[in-house]
Protein backbone atom coordinates (compact mmCIF):
# COMPACT_ATOMS: atom_id res chain seq x y z
CA UNK A 1 0.00 0.00 0.00
CA UNK A 2 1.37 3.48 -1.33
CA UNK A 3 0.10 6.31 1.17
CA UNK A 4 -0.43 10.04 0.03
CA UNK A 5 0.44 12.70 2.64
CA UNK A 6 -0.34 16.43 2.29
CA UNK A 7 1.53 17.96 -1.04
CA UNK A 8 1.23 14.54 -3.08
CA UNK A 9 4.15 13.59 -0.98
CA UNK A 10 3.99 9.46 -0.85
CA UNK A 11 5.27 6.56 1.22
CA UNK A 12 5.33 3.09 0.90
CA UNK A 13 4.11 0.58 3.81
CA UNK A 14 6.47 -1.81 5.07
CA UNK A 15 6.10 -4.71 7.61
CA UNK A 16 8.77 -2.73 10.11
CA UNK A 17 6.81 -0.60 12.94
CA UNK A 18 8.80 1.43 15.08
CA UNK A 19 9.47 -0.43 18.33
CA UNK A 20 9.65 3.04 20.22
CA UNK A 21 7.83 3.88 23.47
CA UNK A 22 5.96 6.86 22.56
CA UNK A 23 5.93 9.82 24.66
CA UNK A 24 2.60 11.94 25.29
CA UNK A 25 3.08 15.65 26.77
CA UNK A 26 0.70 18.22 27.19
CA UNK A 27 1.46 19.61 23.59
CA UNK A 28 1.96 16.59 21.73
CA UNK A 29 2.45 12.37 20.50
CA UNK A 30 6.39 11.89 20.16
CA UNK A 31 7.89 8.54 19.08
CA UNK A 32 11.68 9.10 18.77
CA UNK A 33 15.31 7.93 20.07
CA UNK A 34 16.37 11.39 21.55
CA UNK A 35 16.31 12.33 25.08
CA UNK A 36 17.00 15.87 24.89
CA UNK A 37 17.06 19.46 22.87
CA UNK A 38 20.52 18.68 21.68
CA UNK A 39 19.62 14.88 20.58
CA UNK A 40 16.46 16.00 18.53
CA UNK A 41 18.45 19.07 16.82
CA UNK A 42 20.92 16.17 15.94
CA UNK A 43 18.10 13.82 14.76
CA UNK A 44 16.22 16.61 12.78
CA UNK A 45 19.62 17.51 11.01
CA UNK A 46 20.54 13.79 10.05
CA UNK A 47 17.08 12.88 8.41
CA UNK A 48 14.52 14.39 5.96
CA UNK A 49 10.45 14.81 5.95
CA UNK A 50 8.48 17.12 7.89
CA UNK A 51 9.39 19.33 10.41
CA UNK A 52 8.50 22.23 12.22
CA UNK A 53 10.13 25.61 11.18
CA UNK A 54 10.06 29.14 12.39
CA UNK A 55 6.51 30.07 13.45
CA UNK A 56 5.21 26.86 11.69
CA UNK A 57 4.37 24.17 13.57
CA UNK A 58 2.96 21.22 11.52
CA UNK A 59 3.45 17.43 12.48
CA UNK A 60 7.08 15.84 11.92
CA UNK A 61 7.54 12.60 10.05
CA UNK A 62 11.32 12.10 9.85
CA UNK A 63 12.81 9.35 7.70
CA UNK A 64 16.95 8.06 7.47
CA UNK A 65 18.53 9.35 4.09
CA UNK A 66 20.09 6.05 3.50
CA UNK A 67 17.16 3.36 3.32
CA UNK A 68 14.19 6.11 3.56
CA UNK A 69 12.61 4.20 6.45
CA UNK A 70 10.56 5.73 8.76
CA UNK A 71 12.66 6.91 12.05
CA UNK A 72 10.52 9.60 14.02
CA UNK A 73 6.98 11.08 14.55
CA UNK A 74 5.82 13.70 16.15
CA UNK A 75 1.88 14.61 16.00
CA UNK A 76 0.78 18.38 17.64
CA UNK A 77 -2.49 17.61 19.59
CA UNK A 78 -5.16 19.96 18.20
CA UNK A 79 -6.45 22.90 19.59
CA UNK A 80 -10.16 22.01 19.00
CA UNK A 81 -12.13 19.01 20.74
CA UNK A 82 -14.97 17.17 19.12
CA UNK A 83 -18.17 16.86 20.31
CA UNK A 84 -18.96 13.83 22.75
CA UNK A 85 -21.55 12.74 19.34
CA UNK A 86 -18.71 13.20 16.95
CA UNK A 87 -16.37 11.81 18.80
CA UNK A 88 -18.54 8.48 19.71
CA UNK A 89 -18.96 8.25 15.35
CA UNK A 90 -14.95 7.34 14.99
CA UNK A 91 -14.58 3.89 13.22
CA UNK A 92 -12.66 1.23 15.78
CA UNK A 93 -12.60 -0.65 12.54
CA UNK A 94 -10.38 -1.63 10.41
CA UNK A 95 -8.15 -3.27 12.80
CA UNK A 96 -4.56 -1.73 13.57
CA UNK A 97 -2.00 -3.49 11.27
CA UNK A 98 1.58 -3.44 12.50
CA UNK A 99 3.66 -1.58 9.66
CA UNK A 100 6.70 0.78 9.05
CA UNK A 101 7.02 3.45 6.23
CA UNK A 102 9.66 4.27 3.86
CA UNK A 103 9.68 7.30 1.45
CA UNK A 104 9.10 7.36 -2.10
CA UNK A 105 11.84 9.34 -2.47
CA UNK A 106 14.44 11.40 -0.43
CA UNK A 107 12.72 15.46 -0.10
CA UNK A 108 11.44 17.25 2.43
CA UNK A 109 7.50 17.93 2.67
CA UNK A 110 5.32 19.57 4.64
CA UNK A 111 2.43 17.63 7.39
CA UNK A 112 -0.41 19.69 7.86
CA UNK A 113 -1.35 19.03 11.69
CA UNK A 114 -4.87 17.74 12.26
CA UNK A 115 -7.46 20.34 12.94
CA UNK A 116 -9.60 18.22 15.66
CA UNK A 117 -9.07 16.05 18.49
CA UNK A 118 -11.71 12.86 19.34
CA UNK A 119 -11.36 11.58 22.85
CA UNK A 120 -13.43 8.37 23.67
CA UNK A 121 -14.85 8.42 27.19
CA UNK A 122 -11.93 8.01 29.76
CA UNK A 123 -9.76 8.89 26.98
CA UNK A 124 -9.12 5.75 26.15
CA UNK A 125 -7.89 6.49 22.98
CA UNK A 126 -7.10 10.43 21.28
CA UNK A 127 -7.80 10.28 17.52
CA UNK A 128 -6.77 13.44 15.67
CA UNK A 129 -8.33 13.97 12.34
CA UNK A 130 -7.54 16.82 9.34
CA UNK A 131 -11.65 17.57 10.05
CA UNK A 132 -14.80 16.05 11.22
CA UNK A 133 -15.76 15.10 7.00
CA UNK A 134 -13.22 12.22 7.19
CA UNK A 135 -16.29 10.40 9.91
CA UNK A 136 -18.43 10.41 6.66
CA UNK A 137 -16.67 7.98 4.98
CA UNK A 138 -15.55 4.66 6.46
CA UNK A 139 -11.65 4.19 7.09
CA UNK A 140 -8.91 2.19 4.42
CA UNK A 141 -6.65 1.17 7.12
CA UNK A 142 -5.48 1.82 10.41
CA UNK A 143 -1.41 1.84 9.89
CA UNK A 144 0.26 0.81 13.47
CA UNK A 145 3.92 2.79 13.10
CA UNK A 146 4.44 2.00 16.58
CA UNK A 147 3.04 0.72 20.02
CA UNK A 148 -0.38 1.78 20.35
CA UNK A 149 0.47 4.75 17.96
CA UNK A 150 -1.39 4.21 14.12
CA UNK A 151 -2.27 6.14 10.78
CA UNK A 152 -5.97 6.76 10.07
CA UNK A 153 -6.18 6.20 5.95
CA UNK A 154 -8.53 6.60 3.47
CA UNK A 155 -8.60 6.79 -0.24
CA UNK A 156 -4.76 6.22 -0.18
CA UNK A 157 -4.70 9.30 2.33
CA UNK A 158 -3.38 9.62 5.43
CA UNK A 159 -6.59 11.41 7.21
CA UNK A 160 -5.24 11.36 10.97
CA UNK A 161 -3.74 9.47 13.65
CA UNK A 162 -4.87 7.99 17.19
CA UNK A 163 -2.99 6.83 20.16
CA UNK A 164 -4.46 4.18 22.54
CA UNK A 165 -3.95 3.69 26.06
CA UNK A 166 -2.22 7.52 26.63
CA UNK A 167 -2.28 7.49 30.19
CA UNK A 168 -0.09 4.76 29.84
CA UNK A 169 2.55 7.11 28.05
CA UNK A 170 2.07 10.36 30.17
CA UNK A 171 4.93 12.34 30.34
CA UNK A 172 6.89 15.49 30.39
CA UNK A 173 9.52 16.68 27.78
CA UNK A 174 12.05 14.11 26.54
CA UNK A 175 11.53 12.29 29.79
CA UNK A 176 10.50 8.52 29.18
CA UNK A 177 6.89 7.59 30.40
CA UNK A 178 6.56 6.63 34.17
CA UNK A 179 6.34 2.35 34.00
CA UNK A 180 3.64 2.76 36.53
CA UNK A 181 0.88 4.12 34.91
CA UNK A 182 -1.20 7.05 36.79
CA UNK A 183 -3.60 6.46 39.38
CA UNK A 184 -7.27 5.64 38.83
CA UNK A 185 -7.54 9.50 39.63
CA UNK A 186 -5.47 10.76 37.21
CA UNK A 187 -6.38 10.63 33.45
CA UNK A 188 -5.19 12.43 30.41
CA UNK A 189 -8.24 14.94 30.56
CA UNK A 190 -7.55 15.89 34.56
CA UNK A 191 -3.53 16.35 33.18
CA UNK A 192 -3.52 18.48 30.68
CA UNK A 193 -7.09 19.61 28.92
CA UNK A 194 -9.10 22.96 30.35
CA UNK A 195 -12.49 22.91 30.27
CA UNK A 196 -12.17 25.45 27.07
CA UNK A 197 -10.48 22.78 25.05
Amino acid sequence: MRLTFDNEWRATVTDDPLRITPRFTSDSVDVGQYADAKERERFLADTFGSQEWLWDNPDVLRFESAGRKLVGVEFQLPGESASMEDSARVPDTPAVRPAGLRADEVRDFRLEMCAVLCRTPGDAVLTGLRDLDVLDEPLEARVGIAPDVALLVQHGAVVGWSLTDPARYLTIGFAAPDADPPSDGCSPSAWIWSPSR
